[in-house]
Order: C-alpha cells, then structure tokens, then sequence
C-alpha cells in the first residue's frame, strides 16, 4: 500500500504581500484619478497666418459671377435663337433649361407652346396676363413681356426663369439651377488648390450643400470661419478648420489632493504591514511556546502514565481505595494527555505542518483502545455507550488521525452529554469511504451554537457544560483531520441529543 500525505490549510491571515500589492494598487488608484480629475484639456483653433484661403475664394466669387454672365449670355443667345426659328421643340443647347414656353399676344393658345427637354407635360404654363383664366398651373407674365428685353424672373412660388423678347413674341425659359451648378462646379474645381497647403482644413459646398471639393481631414466639430457667396446658380460655401492647439493644464488642489490621498493608503499600507508583521512574529512566537510546552509536557505525562499502570498492576486486588485513587491519576493523566494532544496538532495546523499519511491500520483495535480508555470515565457519569464496529481487518486510513477525531467525539459524550445518557458509536465502511456515527441522548447543541462549534475556542454554553473542563479546540481539530483526509465532519440533527457524522475516503489499495 502506498503513502500518501495531504498538509492541512490553516485559515491563516492574508499574506503580507498580497496587503502590500493592495495599498500599492489602491494608491496608484487614487493618485491617478487625482491626476485625472484634476487634468484640463483647452483646445484653441489658430487662424493661419497669411490670407490665401481668403483670397482663393474672392478668386472663385469672381469667377462664380463671371461664369453667371456666361450663363445668361447664353441663355440669350439660345432664346434669340429660338425666336429667329421659329421653333422650341426641346433640343436646347444650353445647361439648367428644363422648359421652354413661347409667348405671343396674338396666340391665346399657349399650351401648345411648351416644350421640356424630356418630353413630358409642362409643369409650370406660363401665359400672358391677358390670356390667364386662373387655371392651375398657370403663371401670368405681364403683356409687355414681348417688349424687346431680356433678363431674369425671379418668383416666390416658382423656379427661376430666363425671358428674353423681340417686341412681337417672348421666349421664357423655366431653369434648374442644379444642372448650370454641374458645369460651373468642375469648372471652379480646376482652379482651387492655392490654399490647398494651409494648415486645417476646407470643405468647398455647392448650393445643395454637398460638399464637391475637401482638403485636409475635416473634424467633427462646427467650423472656424464660414465665407458665402451667393449666385443665380445657389450659394458658394466655403467651411473653414482651423489648426488647433491642444493645451494641457492641471488643477493644483485636485492633483495635490489625489497624491495626498495616495500617500496617506501608503502609509497606512505601512503601519499596516508593520502591525501585521509584529502580530505575525507575536503568534508565532506564542504557538512555538505552547508547541514547546506541550513537547515538555509530554514525557512526564508518559511517564505518569506508565507508572501509574505499573503501580496497578502491582497492587493487590484487596486494595481497592489505593486503586481507585490510583485509577483516578490515571484517568486524570491521560484526559491531560489528550489536551496536549490537541495542543500539539492545533499548532502544527497554526504552523502549516499539520499532514496525514494514510497507512494500513485496524480500526477495531484503535475503537477497542478508546473504549478502555473512556470505560471509567463513562462509568463515572453512569453513561452506557455502545461500540458498534462493522470494519472488519485493514484499511487505508491515518490511524492517529482517526483515533484523534474519534477521542475527541466521545470526550465531548462524557463532558456533554449529562448524568446517565446513553451513547452509541457506529463505524461501518463500504463505497469506498470509512463512516463513524456518534450520537448521545443529553441536551445537543442549542441551535445558536451550531454553526461556531467547530471554530477553535469555541463551546456549546448550554447549562449541561457549566463546569465542564476543555480547551475548545477538540472540534475545530477534529474537522480540519477530516478535511485533511479529504473526508468532512458534520452535526447533524438527531432531534434531540447530538450527532457527529464522520466520512472519510479510504486509500484506493485498500479498497480492492
């Protein structure tokens, strides 16, 4: 069979560093929100030095009007053109003309006077004001439209329109500034780029508000400087990002603060520290105390031990009061033993040292052991206990382990469980696991208790354990040996007593 060892994990404090990493961390915290918080981003747009952005759009506003001049040149040209043939049947040779509509005072018919580049019914029909019926869709001009002039027909309510007469008829042209836009648009495209290396950045918009030329990234941001020229075509728009400079400045009383505040975790984390470490050395020095105190106590006690069952053995059987009181010294020394016991293995837990070896071991033998051992003192207190061992030959289990824990148990029957209780101590094995059931007939365990009675020092403080002696530590010992062998131990509700349920894995060899 082989061996195995499991350390028990005592719930000791936080280690140092981990509380050192924390105040170190919570101070790098504070401080860099101080610095954070105190921190102040101002953004200044800065205006180029020099006036070439400026002057490139006076450039393209001179030409935005002269190419306005070519329009309306050529619109006039179209419409003598027209009124020289005689004809508008839609073929026009100039850009933004949609409609075209012939005006003649002696033709009262002038629906069939409209023609539009795409064939379709005229949207707009204009009529001379002497012809108009109120119609929709009518558009009365004044009768002297066909004076011989020419020029622009600007209307609330209706498109942009071009007359042009000969003092017998007029040509009215109905207009779509878009189209006219396209073409004056590439031809302003070619001649931009002169601001194109100044700092920022410029969006160059049509009338419709697309943007049709960008140079540099435009920010999301609303722009420096805005520059409108206005036309027939739309408003020329040009949008002006400037360079901006970034200033970073900090509030002193909030950075000073934050740093303060940083300061005063460290210290603290120190004094902290400090503390933790003396009371660290503190307990460690008084376990290593207790530790060597109980080591002293245990060769006497053996000794005492052991004489004093030499000295019974010894003793004639006639004598019965020198060996009752020879048996009370025995009974007396060993209950000492069993506190050092306890003693010992609370510091090695306390330390980290506490381990269990699992090892072939006979159960029956270590329950006939504990049941001597406890016999007076049950008798004592006329308590009847019942040993029930259904584990027949060898398992694989910590034998001082086991026989610490079931020490324990029936310790607290003798100084719990009352005058004339019954016990029963069950221990069966099967699934793999070894099972010990402890149960008595006294008061139990009062329902505030249950869940502190396995933390060291602890005790039930029921009336049944006034003047009962103990260090409180045999439960917590107890369940840190079952956890240490990977079992557990637990009060269960018996409804009236109290009941310890132990399980405990067993090693694997042992269960073939």
């Amino acid at each position: 069979m082989g061996k195995s060892a499991k350390t028990i994990n005592s719930p000791a404090s936080v280690p140092l560093r981990w509380t050192a990493a924390l105040f170190v961390i919570s101070a790098a915290i504070v401080a860099g929100a101080g610095t954070l918080f105190s921190q102040r981003i101002e953004r200044f747009p800065i205006k180029p030095p020099g006036n070439r952005a400026d002057d490139e759009f006076r450039q393209i506003s001179r030409r935005v009007d002269e190419l306005e001049r070519l329009w309306e040149s050529a619109l006039d040209e179209e419409a003598s053109r027209l009124l020289a043939s005689g004809n508008a049947d839609g073929d026009f040779r100039v850009a933004g003309i949609v409609q075209a509509s012939r005006l003649n005072p002696r033709i009262s018919e002038s629906a069939r006077a409209h023609f539009r580049t795409d064939g379709a019914a005229p949207r707009v029909k204009p009529v001379l004001a002497k012809f108009a019926r109120n119609d929709s869709g009518e558009w009365p001009f004044p009768d002297d439209t066909v004076a011989s002039a020419s020029g622009w027909v600007e209307t609330a309510d209706r498109p942009l329109a071009w007359r042009h007469g000969n003092g017998r008829t007029a040509i009215v042209f109905l207009l779509d500034p878009r189209e006219a836009e396209a073409v004056a648009a590439e031809d302003l495209r070619g001649r931009i780029g002169t601001a194109e290396s100044e700092p920022g950045a410029h969006s160059w918009e049509g009338p419709d508000g697309i943007p049709w030329l960008v140079q540099g990234k435009i920010p999301a941001a609303r722009p420096d400087e805005i520059l409108r020229h206005p036309s027939r075509f739309g408003d020329w728009t040009l949008r002006r990002f400037y360079p901006v400079r970034v200033v970073t400045s900090y509030r002193l009383p909030v950075l000073l603060g934050g740093f303060a505040l940083g300061g005063l975790l460290l210290a603290g984390g120190v004094a902290v520290i400090s503390w933790q470490r003396k009371a660290a050395r503190l307990a460690e020095q008084r376990v290593s105390f207790v530790n060597r105190v109980s080591h002293e106590l245990r060769t006497p006690l053996t000794n005492l031990l052991l004489n004093a069952d030499l000295a019974l053995d010894g003793l004639p059987v006639s004598d019965a009061k020198v060996r009752r009181r020879l048996g009370l010294i025995r009974e007396e020394t060993a209950r000492l033993s069993r506190i050092v016991d306890n003693v010992q293995t609370f510091a090695r837990i306390e330390r980290g040292n506490g381990e269990t070896r699992p090892a072939a071991c006979n159960v029956a033998e270590i329950v006939a052991i504990l049941r001597d051992t406890f016999a007076p003192l049950f008798a004592r207190k006329s308590i009847s206990c019942e040993f029930d061992c259904r584990v027949a030959g060898e398992v694989g289990i910590d034998p001082d382990a086991l026989a610490q824990i079931l020490s324990n148990l029936l310790s607290n029957v003798e100084k719990y469980a009352g005058e004339s209780a019954t016990a029963r101590v069950a221990i069966s094995a099967g699934g793999g696991e070894l099972r010990v059931e402890v149960t008595d007939s006294g008061p139990g365990v009062p329902a505030a208790a249950r869940k502190r009675i396995f933390l060291p020092f602890e005790r039930a403080g029921s009336r049944v354990d006034e003047g009962a002696t103990g260090t409180g530590l045999g439960l917590a010992i107890s369940r840190d040996l079952a956890e240490a062998m990977g079992g557990r131990l637990v009060l269960e509700d018996a409804g009236g007593g109290a009941k310890f349920r132990l399980s405990v894995p067993l090693a694997e060899r042992s269960r073939a």
